[in-house]
């Protein structure tokens, strides 16, 4: 990614992404709050539409107008992606990002196995409890 993501502003960035057309597959607007999706069969990359690093996270509210998709789908979408082994980053505060370094990728992967280890916690809790009179 070249050295034009490193913006004022992150959204600003990502808007001017999709304005080019870059995000959406060739659908160009000239609103920066359209929320026209792909054409069918020209599927949205949410990748396409972050910047590397921490300080150019999108808000998920940010992510939802420009794919023009609802929470749900782009979150399905980014787990894909995640999947797919593109390193997209969240915060609980600033959004959703690429790494920007290894450093902040290896946080969030520690962030993430502490997360699944509380769960696997609570599932076994939950199982070893009773229900009712049992």
């Amino acid at each position: 990614m070249s050295d034009s993501t490193k913006m004022t502003h992150p959204t600003a960035a990502t808007v001017e992404r999709v304005e080019a057309g870059a995000g959406l597959a060739g659908a160009s607007t000239s609103d920066s709050q359209s929320t026209t999706s792909a054409p069918p069969g020209q599927a949205v990359k949410i990748s396409d539409l972050l910047g590397h690093g921490q300080s150019a996270a999108v808000p998920l509210r940010h992510l939802k107008e420009l794919a023009g998709l609802p929470g749900r789908e782009v979150r399905r979408m980014i787990q894909a992606e995640r999947l797919r082994g593109i390193p997209i980053l969240s915060d609980n505060i600033n959004g959703y990002y690429l790494a920007g370094d290894a450093q902040e990728r290896e946080k969030f992967i520690k962030s993430m196995r502490g997360r699944a280890a509380e769960i696997v916690k609570v599932a076994e809790a939950v199982e070893r409890g009773t229900i009712g009179g049992e």
